[in-house]
Formats: structure tokens, C-alpha cells, sequence
């Protein structure tokens, strides 16, 4: 169903991402997301050197992303045989993306909708082995479609889950600090209590 390649073409982009009167996001969408990571991600005082945008698109984060981690290296990840040609990302998908060593940064943002139940599961397993350090993972699940998205703009061929489906399969890798920031288990930043959502 919306897995497939072919989906993920020039007037697909064009549509959620080119033109004004019907697009999803544009770049100051893209400039709060980095600022909500930035934020997190150097209030824990975690390292960032090597970034992974996993389902990167256009690449409206890739700029931002490197205005909050100077030092860090930036990789695109993405599926759309169309914009691996027009902006040289690498192509794949982030069920099955391997690495020759892990990422201090993942983010994943708006990509696993459009995977089966399977391939999404798979997919969080992959990002529990491509992160060492901090995920940010944003999905559209059936409670957003029905009370946050802009249905006129939102594309609704995605397959729709509770975010607790997203939740079970997340904690057993991850903990969630807030705002679709999560720490890889293992990693004790120090935060207040009050901080700290899983408490």
C-alpha cells in the first residue's frame, strides 16, 4: 500500500512540500523541530558528531540541525528513488539501514506511517541499533488523524496506529524525555524529577 517507492515522487513532494495552498510543513516548521532538539539534546549535554535523518525528504532539517550541533556530520536517509537523484541522499529505508557505526543523533520524523506493522516494528528495532545516543521520532497515529492533523493537508494513505503500538515497541529501547525526545536505555542524563516523564 504506501510503501511503495513509486509513491514517493515528484508531485508527492510537490504537493506536501513545494506548494504554499496545499503543503504539510514548510522550513520554519522544520527550524522549531531542530530547536525543540537542539534544546533537549544540549540541555543533556549529550555529544552530537554524526547525525542521522532518517526519511530526511526535501532536507528542510538538515540546515537547522547543523546550526544546534556545528560539529556534527549529517546523513540523509531516504526512500524516494526521486530525491536520492535530485539531492544525493542515500537511498534505503530505515527498517532494514545499517551503519558502520551508531549515531549520537536520529531523527525519524514522519516516515513510519508509511510502513506496514511489520516493517514499522522492524524499523524501531533498526533505530535501537543506528542510535547510541538520542532519537527524535515524530508519527502520525490514528488519535493525531482524528484531533491535531490538518486533514485537508495531511496525507491520509498511511496506516493509522495508536501511539501505544508505537510505545511498547519504544520503551524497550528507549525512554521517552518529552516533546518526541528519547534517550537510548543505557544512557543516564541527569534531569529533574519533574523532568522526566517516565516517573
Amino acid at each position: 500500500m504506501t510503501d511503495r517507492q513509486d509513491r514517493f515522487d515528484e508531485a508527492f513532494f510537490e504537493r506536501y512540500y513545494g506548494d504554499p495552498d496545499t503543503r504539510v510543513a514548510d522550513q520554519g516548521d522544520a527550524d522549531r523541530i531542530a530547536g525543540l532538539i537542539g534544546g533537549w539534546v544540549n540541555y543533556m549535554e549529550l555529544p552530537v558528531r554524526r547525525i542521522l535523518d532518517a526519511g530526511c525528504g526535501i532536507g528542510l532539517l538538515r540546515e537547522p540541525l547543523l546550526r544546534h550541533f556545528p560539529q556534527a556530520h549529517y546523513d540523509g536517509l531516504e526512500f524516494s528513488a526521486y530525491l536520492c537523484a535530485r539531492f544525493g541522499w542515500t537511498p534505503g529505508s530505515v527498517a532494514d539501514h545499517t551503519a558502520s557505526a551508531p549515531y549520537d543523533l536520529v531523527v525519524c520524523h514522519d516516515v513510519l506511517q508509511y510502513l506496514d506493522d511489520r516493517a514499522a516494528a522492524r524499523a524501531i528495532a533498526n533505530l535501537g541499533r543506528l542510535c547510541r545516543g538520542a532519537l527524535y521520532l515524530s508519527v502520525l497515529t490514528e488519535r493525531d488523524w482524528r484531533h491535531a492533523a490538518d486533514q485537508s493537508r495531511t496525507d491520509d494513505s498511511v496506516y493509522r496506529r495508536s501511539g501505544e503500538w508505537y510505545r511498547r515497541r519504544l520503551k524497550r529501547l528507549f525512554k521517552h524525555i518529552g516533546g518526541g525526545v528519547y534517550v537510548r536505555r543505557g544512557l543516564e542524563p541527569i534531569l529533574w524529577e519533574l523532568e522526566m516523564p517516565w516517573q
